[in-house]
């Protein structure tokens, strides 16, 4: 829905349920891991999964649960390797490249136009 932004649909209320799998836990972190602190502290505190699955998880509930949301989010990492799939069409990190080139080729790759903007 083009209308709706979809963010924070649980009305900013802590929804998030600690992780208790420590194998889903690294696959997790391997394909969408927090940048801002080392693994251990990433895997303890679950914070950034946590900002992300309040903010944008819980606008696809009651359709997708927590884990059915975190698994869907790992599937389409490993469908769409955006920046193997960049790479691929000449489009390489550091280089500057118009915004309609970049949706372009996403498009090519994944059948859908995604919405970027700089």
């Amino acid at each position: 829905n083009v209308s709706t932004t979809l963010n924070y649909c649980g009305r900013k209320k802590d929804n998030y349920k600690i992780m208790t799998d420590d194998q889903k836990k690294s696959d997790l972190y391997e394909r969408w891991p927090d940048l801002t602190m080392k693994k251990d502290a990433c895997l303890d505190t679950e914070n950034f999964w946590r900002y992300e699955y309040n903010k944008h998880g819980t606008c696809c509930s009651p359709t997708y649960n927590q884990e059915q949301y975190f698994h869907l989010a790992m599937a389409l990492k490993d469908k769409f390797d955006l920046l193997t799939s960049l790479r691929n069409h000449g489009i390489i990190p550091g280089t500057k490249y118009t915004v309609q080139k970049i949706n372009n080729t996403i498009k090519t790759v994944t059948q859908g136009y995604p919405s970027l903007s700089c």
